[in-house]
């Protein structure tokens, strides 16, 4: 697995991992707040037979260095995302991207293309939390449940003896209840660093808490628009009879945007973790649509 260091431009730094078939269209691939992307691997690990992929976590996230929390914001997420694309190119050879990305890395990658279309060659999006606008139906209820995830993201955890202790906490929860059998403990060593005394969570509480807190509305709607690239959205079909969640939002973006949309069922925001082999297959065929050989 070649790897690159990439110093983004206000200091922070994103390790890039190049792995897969390097003859095969390149696929970037990301997670959402607070996870990190090896904790995914059930789900980018069956494309690398024919993907050139490129992973990476979000600054502050998995592999990465710390951030500062107050370097978190909507507008700083989406100038780190056109950063890596830029540097895949200088440093893995220039071609087109294609992207797979999960929650708040699929919102990078969207706000992304409505301002600079043909960032991507195509997208494969799962749920971004893309904040309405004030004044819109959804928009209380998503901001009551945005601001509550700040609060609790800001009391969170921090430390466990063990990596199953936070993987229990997965386990033993009724909102994780579709993971597949050992989905937990791969996502937990992922979330997870040595501390000398037992572990800490590579992104910690006040950097996750400031993912929610500062997902404003940036006018994304009204720039759906512009996209440049096909986009396929992915949602969970478990969380679409509660108004306002993530899934509810991108059936929403699908509709304003004109995507190709697939309802997967048995599945909430945690996608990538209880149907993996299904966001593979649909991912594949997406490629197979759009990548040019």
């Amino acid at each position: 697995m070649a790897e690159h260091r990439l110093r983004l431009s206000d200091g922070a730094d994103i390790l890039l991992r190049r792995t897969g078939n390097p003859e095969g269209p390149r696929l970037l691939v990301s997670h959402g707040t607070g996870f990190a992307v090896d904790g995914f691997a059930r789900m980018w690990q069956p494309l690398a037979a024919t993907c050139d992929l490129v992973l990476f976590d979000l600054r502050g996230h998995g592999r990465n260095g710390a951030v500062a929390p107050q370097s978190v914001d909507a507008e700083r997420l989406m100038r780190d995302m056109a950063e890596i694309v830029t540097a895949c190119h200088e440093h893995f050879g220039a071609r087109p991207c294609f992207g797979l990305f999960h929650s708040i890395s699929a919102l990078m990658a969207l706000r992304l293309e409505s301002v600079s279309p043909g960032s991507f060659a195509g997208l494969v999006l799962i749920e971004p939390p893309a904040t309405p606008p004030a004044g819109d139906p959804r928009f209380d209820a998503f901001e009551e449940g945005r601001m509550a995830l700040a609060s609790r993201s800001a009391r969170r955890q921090a430390r466990f003896g063990a990596v199953a202790e936070l993987a229990g906490k997965f386990t033993a929860r009724g909102p994780f209840r579709f993971f597949e059998p050992g989905a937990a403990e791969e996502l937990a060593a992922a979330m997870l660093v040595p501390d000398g005394e037992g572990w800490k969570l590579a992104c910690p509480p006040e950097v996750e808490a400031a993912c929610f807190a500062r997902n404003l509305d940036d006018g994304l709607r009204r720039r759906l628009k512009d996209i440049g690239c096909p986009v396929l959205m992915l949602v969970g079909r478990e969380d679409l009879a509660i108004d306002s969640t993530p899934a509810c939002i991108a059936l929403h973006l699908a509709r304003l945007g004109g995507f190709d949309l697939l309802e997967l069922a048995d599945a909430t925001h945690m996608l990538p973790l209880e149907r993996p082999r299904a966001i593979a297959r649909a991912t594949l065929g997406f490629l197979g649509l759009h990548a040019v050989a």
